[in-house]
């Protein structure tokens, strides 16, 4: 019997815009210099004429404190200490096109920029495993065609039964080059022309442009913050589960504020759903980083078989392992006809090394990211302990999972004279306040109001680095807003 899991059906035609590697989406205006307004600088002609040449020596300006390994290039495995892996040691990333880091650095061509601590991904080695089996792989030097992908549909069956408790079948799994491909199929299967996509927030970004993508409107309904935890506004959310509403939008756990939902309150989304005719459709990428005291319910998991099969989840351990480069990801649904009319409108191209790197994170994997998650849940208590110290002004939400912490910076931005931060010419707010922290700390964090409703003020940090790092960006950003 042929165990292969196959991907299916017409390709979409859709942007990923969720990485601003070079802050096209509004940094191509005036921002290259807070004084632009009056020295007529062009952020997006400097940089064409300039080149990357030009832009190498900004990076310099990037600060690492602390330890620090070889350049990413030149590294060939993980340090240890005491047996256990070091997440401590620095890892510098810089100058290998990388999202986080040399993004941000390209479009601060001053060399102001010293921190990335936006885009979502890791800043630690990836697990030996991962690195040794693509090593073994290249050795054979030829890349035709995969017989099958029964590997990899094998591990993913594996770990979500041994770690989540969800119990898969193969006929209920499809393979994708991404959440984003899986996540638009699905929203361009269920939701017609002029209808909507409603969607908790603040949530994450590309769910903005999944929408777009799929040529279908949204409707936010803004979380309430209650005793230091963002809330379900029960009563808003239903009052936007109108007819045009098709899909329900859950982020399980919730990006960015840190939500990870109790069962309690996944039960009633889904009940809330199913009576108004509402799918789910429930982004899980973040699912294995749970802190200390929480608990990962998936969806699929509910004790309402109802409620389950009117639901479609969309998962990847890109985020567990870093691998959002090997482009791999998966869908599914106890639905067998909701599944069936998705493959309709998903097709994956699969490549070689990331199924290869993806199968050997699954086997191999667990045991660095038990580590890494545990050292990362240490970090969200030292970025509690230092901003309760050293910002008082700033508000801080006690995350219960991802590697991100959502802050607001909204009496910080108050304080600072409004003229000054409109040189930088952003859509918002959080946007120009992006850019003086820049400026003004050297360090890059994600601009609140590009969350939906209910971000006023707010920014999102990664916290998945090295402390020192962590330290060194949490010690500027305090002495640049000391005194406002």
């Amino acid at each position: 019997m042929n165990r292969s899991v196959s991907v299916y059906g017409r390709p979409y035609y859709a942007q990923n815009e969720n990485i601003p590697i070079s802050g096209a989406t509004r940094h191509g205006m005036n921002k290259g210099n807070h004084m632009s307004t009056s020295t007529g600088f062009n952020r997006r002609s400097f940089l064409q004429s300039a080149g990357l040449t030009a832009l190498a020596g900004a990076s310099g300006g990037v600060a690492l404190t602390g330890s620090v390994s070889a350049q990413a290039a030149g590294s060939t495995h993980i340090p240890m200490k005491g047996g256990r892996y070091d997440f401590d040691t620095v890892y510098d990333r810089r100058n290998t096109n990388t999202a986080r880091w040399d993004g941000p650095s390209r479009d601060y061509p001053e060399g102001v920029f010293r921190y990335g601590m936006g885009v979502a991904t890791m800043d630690f080695e990836c697990a030996p495993c991962i690195t040794e089996a693509l090593t073994a792989r290249v050795q054979h030097h030829t890349w035709g065609y995969m017989a099958s992908t029964d590997g990899l549909r094998d591990g993913i069956i594996k770990w979500n039964g041994e770690r989540h408790g969800l119990d898969l079948d193969p006929r209920e799994l499809v393979i994708s080059d991404g959440v984003y491909p899986g996540m638009i199929a699905a929203l361009r299967t269920l939701v017609p022309r002029n209808n909507k996509a409603l969607i908790m927030s603040p949530a994450y970004s590309g769910f903005y442009s999944m929408v777009k993508a799929a040529r279908i409107d949204s409707v936010d309904s803004p979380m309430t913050l209650k005793n230091g935890r963002f809330e379900i506004d029960w009563a808003d959310l239903e009052r936007k589960m109108t007819p045009d509403v098709r899909v329900l939008i859950l982020c399980n756990p919730q990006n960015p504020t840190g939500n990870v939902w109790r069962e309690d309150e996944l039960l009633r989304l889904g009940r809330l759903a199913l009576e108004h005719k509402i799918v789910v459709l429930s982004d899980e990428i973040h699912g294995d980083f749970v802190r200390k005291g929480h608990r990962y319910v998936p969806f699929a998991t509910l004790k309402d078989q109802a409620v389950v099969e009117n639901s479609i989840t969309c998962n990847a351990i890109s985020k567990t392992f870093n691998l959002a480069g090997m482009k791999n990801a998966y869908f599914y649904s106890k639905s067998p006809v909701l599944l069936e009319r998705v493959k309709q409108y998903h097709r994956a191209e699969l490549s070689t090394l990331g199924v290869v790197a993806n199968e050997a994170a699954y086997a191999e994997g667990q045991d660095w990211f038990n580590q890494a998650r545990d050292y990362i849940d240490g970090t969200h208590d030292l970025v509690e302990k230092t901003v309760k110290a050293k910002m008082p002004q700033v508000g801080y939400v006690r995350n219960e999972g991802t590697f991100m912490t959502f802050l607001n910076f909204g009496k910080v931005i108050d304080a600072i004279d409004p003229g000054e931060l409109a040189q930088y010419g952003g859509k918002t707010r959080e946007e120009n306040f992006q850019d003086w922290l820049t400026y003004k700390a050297g360090v890059y964090v994600n601009a609140g109001s590009v969350y939906g409703e209910g971000s006023d003020g707010y920014m999102r940090m990664n916290v998945a680095s090295a402390r020192s790092v962590v330290s060194g960006a949490l010690d500027a950003i305090a002495g640049a807003i000391k005194g406002l």
